[in-house]
């Protein structure tokens, strides 16, 4: 056994035993207090981990075998309580001495799997979280508060709690906006049935999402939140779901935000013929308040190699009382991933719609706040649009990488609207991502002379 490897056993053995709810006074004869492993003797002592010789010896200056170390991490397995980088280097000790684990009747097989809930924490609580914070600069502010004027805003603070209760029934929440705005059950194999899953209470839906119909920012009349319950049932190739629900939560409704009476209502079908070809039929059926809103999409997908697929969306709108109650719009896509263009990857989307188009976001804005036209709370079209978006990235290595955004908006019988944009990030570790850009916007749906550019430092934090 060399040094190094020594070493690393008795720094994982102590990480497992810091936890250690009561420590051994003077463990062993021969470590004296001011010796500089005393501490860390003390605790793989009081945890078990460390077991000295019948005379109350630790003897630190003879080489331990193979077998005494097997020993120590078996004691670490059963202690747990690592996760992340520490949990890593217990797994590396588990591969590296295998067959001295075996030989001490320490089952190696599923040690993953077995530690996945102690990883969870907090008595089977898993609690993760999202924030992103940003600096804005404008030429011209477009807004007195918030992300379209000058300065630092809190662009997203997110926490999610995730709990596995029992027999695949599972809680999930979300903290947002200062308030719990999801909270929802889920049930696998609902009664029963293998393959039908059950969600309840106010949950998040996307199905233009889950096609890959959008690159990086939002649907066109998805990605929302819906009070109410969700069914869905996959078997093969082919999944089947559907959904009723009285409210649609926005960022500022809470899980108690009073009922708001309306309907809404869904239903999706979604053929997986192969791993290359994909085909799904979708409906929306909004009744809120007096207006009848329903929205039709199917989806259609062809992979020619990995990394390299062609698809698109063709939409139907029927809208009571509107001026065009039946507009109509497409959407075609290649997206390239960089593991086929090696240097790149490559979005290039091409979009028709007509006038009097309803859609709820913001599809290929950058700032997502003004432009074109503040479309990010929804907008009926004024006129026949055509929209060409080409995105690209280049991951030059694990930290830096670069992004280059373009659209144009040709709106029919008004004037063109365009916005590009440049950035570069940088991930400074797994879960911290910083990123400079810089966007320039000409015209809008509202006002064909705005003129107006943006420079975002963005932070964003996973964890």
């Amino acid at each position: 056994m060399s040094m190094k490897k020594m070493l690393a056993v008795v720094a994982a053995a102590s990480l497992a035993a810091a936890a250690a709810p009561a420590f051994a006074a003077n463990p062993f004869s021969d470590v004296p207090m001011n010796h500089w492993a005393y501490d860390a003797v003390e605790q793989l002592s009081a945890k078990g981990i460390l077991e000295g010789y019948p005379n109350g010896t630790f003897k630190g200056n003879r080489a331990m075998t193979r077998y005494e170390i097997a020993t120590m991490v078996a004691r670490m397995m059963a202690a747990g309580g690592l996760s992340g980088e520490d949990l890593e280097k217990l797994k590396a000790l588990v591969v590296e001495f295998q067959p001295e684990l075996e030989a001490l009747g320490v089952k190696v097989d599923g040690f993953d799997s077995r530690l996945s809930a102690l990883e969870k924490g907090l008595g089977g609580w898993k609690i993760t979280g999202q924030m992103r914070f940003d600096y804005n600069a404008w030429d011209n502010d477009g807004a007195a508060t918030g992300a379209g004027a000058d300065g630092f805003t809190m662009n997203r603070g997110r926490l999610f709690l995730h709990r596995d209760l029992s027999d695949g029934v599972s809680f999930d929440a979300r903290w947002h906006n200062d308030r719990f705005d999801r909270w929802w059950v889920t049930a696998k194999d609902f009664m029963g049935l293998e393959g039908l899953t059950m969600r309840g209470g106010q949950f998040y839906l996307d199905w233009e999402d889950e096609d890959g119909l959008y690159d990086d920012n939002d649907a066109f009349n998805m990605d929302a939140t819906y009070r109410g319950f969700d069914l869905k049932y996959n078997r093969g190739m082919f999944t089947v779901e559907g959904f009723a629900a009285s409210n649609q939560g926005a960022g500022a409704q809470g899980v108690y935000t009073p009922n708001a009476s309306d309907e809404y209502y869904g239903a999706r079908l979604k053929f997986d013929f192969s791993e290359k070809f994909w085909l799904s039929l979708n409906g929306l059926w909004y009744n809120v308040d007096t207006v009848n809103y329903k929205t039709y999409w199917a989806g259609l997908g062809f992979s020619f190699m990995d990394g390299l697929e062609l698809k698109g969306a063709y939409y139907m709108e029927d809208i009571d009382g509107a001026a065009i109650d039946d507009p109509k719009a497409f959407k075609v896509i290649l997206d390239v991933s960089q593991d086929v263009l090696k240097f790149t990857s490559l979005w290039v989307e091409y979009a028709k719609l007509d006038e009097g188009f309803y859609i709820d976001r913001s599809p290929w804005s950058f700032s997502d706040v003004l432009w074109p036209g503040d479309i990010s709370v929804g907008v009926t079209l004024p006129d026949d649009v055509d929209v060409l978006f080409v995105k690209a990235k280049q991951k030059w290595n694990d930290k830096w990488s670069t992004i280059e955004r373009y659209v144009k908006y040709d709106i029919d019988s008004f004037w063109d609207a365009k916005e590009w944009s440049v950035a570069i990030g940088y991930q400074y570790s797994p879960n911290l991502y910083f990123e400079l850009a810089y966007a320039d916007m000409d015209g809008s749906f509202l006002a064909p002379d705005y003129d107006n550019n943006q420079i975002r430092f963005r932070t964003l934090l996973n964890f």
